[in-house]
């Protein structure tokens, strides 16, 4: 009954420690997915502002 009782309590721990690596790793991507998403509206919005009329390609005023 004791090996029964030791192996029990492997398996919560086993099983907690997936649980907690795999929402780490849930919470891993989302995080990147946002990064991503908020590069892709700074750039739209970097194309999209207009540039004044006196202005060179490439020189930042």
């Amino acid at each position: 009954m004791e090996y029964f009782l030791g192996s029990v309590k492997l398996m919560l721990i086993v099983y907690a420690l997936t649980a907690f690596i795999a929402m780490a790793m849930a919470w891993i991507i989302k995080l990147l997915f946002v990064v991503i998403r908020r590069r892709g509206a700074a750039e739209l919005a970097a194309k999209a502002t207009p540039k004044p009329a006196g202005a060179a390609p490439g020189k930042v005023s």
